[in-house]
């Protein structure tokens, strides 16, 4: 046989089989890219889901602490200010002191005997804090001690001077023993159009425990 034609045929099957290994490789890489782009959108789904549900979670945690909360209080011993101050810090709320104008006696006694007259007479001391901003809270803790069975004249001025409608009312007393007194009813008739929610009572025999008998509270309350 002619070597030309030899070396022809050679030639040919070498391109043949150089074309096979090119149509092999060229599907290997192909398989290869499809595999990884596979892989990639797998990855890139699983990164989208993620993403999602951690804006999911920033959500829910922008629901649960995008609650508006004000605690607002009166304390002239400081027992119902280190229950305010608590909840201030268990619900991220900004907390307010009411302040009057005229300080009230510093014996126990004396005291009890200004607030009975205010009382009689329907006083309402004035307060020092006049422009308390409310209106952007939902929901207001309102924190007074007991006097004479009612709530302190002073928390009776705030109620006068502010519209509460619509708002939802968390009230919390401290008292030697008397408890709440009926005063959230009072709360109520004071502003009728606000929700006046549980109450909490802190008595001097409790005091002691005011940390877990708070938290029980701002749990059935939803905090």
């Amino acid at each position: 046989m002619d070597k030309r034609l030899i070396i022809g045929i050679i030639v040919l099957i070498l391109i043949v089989l150089a074309g096979g290994i090119f149509v092999v490789v060229n599907m290997n890489n192909k398989i290869q890219d499809n595999t990884e782009k596979s892989e990639q959108e797998v990855a890139n789904s699983n990164v989208n889901i993620n993403n999602k549900q951690e804006n999911q979670n920033k959500q829910n945690t922008n629901t649960n602490t995008s609650k508006k909360t004000l605690v607002i209080y009166y304390s002239r011993s400081g027992n119902t200010k280190q229950i305010a101050d608590y909840i201030s810090e268990k619900t991220g709320g900004d907390v307010v002191r009411i302040e009057t104008v005229r300080t009230y006696p510093s014996n126990y006694d004396e005291m009890l005997d200004t607030a009975k007259e205010e009382q009689r007479n329907g006083g309402r001391p004035e307060l020092k804090n006049k422009n308390i901003n409310i209106k952007d809270y939902d929901t207001i803790f309102l924190g007074y001690p007991i006097w004479w069975g009612k709530i302190a004249t002073p928390v009776y001025t705030f109620l006068d001077n502010y519209d509460l409608s619509g708002k939802k009312i968390a009230p919390f007393v401290t008292s030697g023993s008397s408890g709440l007194s009926g005063t959230p009813s009072d709360i109520k008739r004071e502003e009728p159009n606000a929700e006046v929610l549980e109450a909490m009572s802190i008595t001097s025999s409790t005091l002691s425990n005011y940390k877990s008998l708070t938290d029980n509270w701002l749990s059935k309350l939803g905090f």
